[in-house]
């Protein structure tokens, strides 16, 4: 009404001098200003005819029908949700209205579409909880979510969070209010391996092909401790342990014999040289818990300290980690092999002298580990050992298969060859030994 009131007004003042005939003088200004004039003062006449049989019904609401989703009581639309994520054109929605989008009506319900859309999406993000009731359904007292407050406070404050380390004050640095404890990276990294592996076979005394009863239990543990700064300094540490025991029904002087047993230290130090090299000084030393004994046989074969050997090597090492596999490999060329044996009768059997405790030799290294996940809940770990002092060779490659049945139960395959020329020959001449285990037990991972 404003509006209508402020364009007759106008007319009214203008009409007058724009109706007088021209003068000669400004016949040419005229002639243009003239038609454009009669034009306006048509539609001026159109309006004012239009609100002549204007009356009040008594609805709150703009003449304008369009701006009844503004006025209304709060409502979702989903129209206009809609358009905005592109899921609905304007022009699908207008179509449907019964608009052509090749007349400039079009346009114009267009421009007005979207200023409603702005303003009804604001409401939508900034004030939901003023929405009252939903396009499908009728008028609630509550409005649709009302699970929402009108205002989130948080339950935990930032200065809660934080434990005071030194108290501040405003004005001096850091003294913004807040109480923050400025903790350093750790870079440990601990980790475990527990594995309980069991074994049986029965076998009556009257079995057509012969053979014996016996029992297996083993137990193998790996502890990690590894520094990583993430820079150029890794210091790596694992602790293996294995022990297992065995009863033979035909064996009458050990109740029980061990048929494995280790225990190994792996130290190494690296410092990052290039991309996946790195300077390395590892120190290995191993021995075993328990005297190895053969079957009905009461003299011991080895024991714990006998041997021990310790192996320090400086050399490189070239790490490899893609998708399921891994492997490390640290080549020396400069190693100390310190071999010591406690019992003096077992000093010949490990490559010593009659008679002495100790043996140190110089020589080459290779240490290799890998890690390879073959198919879903199948792993192969393996050990890839060298040392030469140039005039003997130690070779050992162990490998564990772990077949995954569940969370906690393993089915392992154990195969470990060996080459030692150091030790005394086998029955046949061979330094070549070789151990093999299968076995089911649980498997756990701290």
């Amino acid at each position: 009404m404003k509006r209508f009131f402020t364009l007759f007004l106008i007319a009214v003042v203008c009409f007058p001098l724009m109706a007088q005939k021209p003068t000669d003088a400004a016949t040419s200004d005229s002639a243009i200003v003239y038609p454009t004039t009669q034009k306006y003062l048509a539609q001026l006449d159109s309006l004012r005819s239009q609100f002549d049989k204007w009356e009040y019904t008594g609805a709150d609401t703009l003449g304008n029908p369009y701006y009844f989703y503004l006025f209304s009581s709060p409502t979702f639309y989903a129209a206009p949700v809609r358009r905005s994520i592109g899921q609905l054109s304007y022009s699908d929605s207008l179509s449907s209205a019964g608009y052509n989008t090749a007349f400039p009506s079009y346009l114009s319900r267009r421009a007005l579409d979207e200023q409603i859309d702005r303003e009804l999406l604001y409401v939508y993000t900034t004030s939901p909880w003023l929405i009252r009731n939903d396009e499908h359904q009728g008028e609630g007292a509550d409005g649709i979510r009302t699970d929402l407050p009108t205002e989130v406070k948080p339950k935990v404050r930032l200065t809660d969070r934080f434990a005071s380390a030194v108290e501040t004050t405003p004005g001096e640095p850091g003294g913004d209010g807040l109480e923050i404890e400025v903790r350093k990276p750790n870079f440990w990294k601990f980790s475990a391996d527990f594995a309980l592996q069991f074994l049986q076979n029965y076998v009556t005394d009257n079995w057509y092909n012969g053979g014996e009863s016996n029992y297996s239990l083993k137990a193998d543990m790996t502890i990690r401790a590894n520094y990583d700064n993430k820079q150029k300094f890794k210091f790596l540490n694992t602790l293996e342990m294995r022990l297992g025991f065995q009863k033979s029904q035909n064996d009458n002087t050990h109740k029980f014999r061990t048929n494995s047993d280790l225990i190994r230290l792996t130290n190494k130090l690296n410092i990052t040289a290039v991309k996946r090299w790195d300077y390395t000084v590892m120190l290995q030393s191993w021995t075993q818990f328990y005297p190895g004994y053969h079957a009905n046989d009461t003299k011991v074969y080895s024991d714990f300290m006998s041997p021990f050997e310790s192996v320090l090597s400086v050399g490189m090492t070239y790490t490899l980690d893609v998708k399921n596999f891994h492997f490390d490999a640290t080549l020396s060329p400069i190693a100390g092999n310190f071999k010591y044996v406690d019992r003096l009768s077992l000093s010949t059997s490990f490559g010593l002298k009659e008679g002495k405790h100790c043996r140190l030799d110089y020589g080459s290294n290779i240490t290799a580990n890998y890690r390879w996940n073959m198919f879903k809940n199948v792993e192969w770990r393996g050990r890839i050992y060298y040392f030469t002092d140039y005039s003997r060779t130690q070779v050992e490659w162990e490998n564990t298969f772990n077949l995954k049945i569940n969370k906690y139960l393993t089915t392992r395959l154990f195969l470990y060859p060996r080459f030692d020329d150091s030790g005394k020959r086998s029955k046949n001449g061979s330094y070549f030994q070789f151990l093999e285990e299968l076995s089911v037990g649980f498997n756990i991972t701290f």
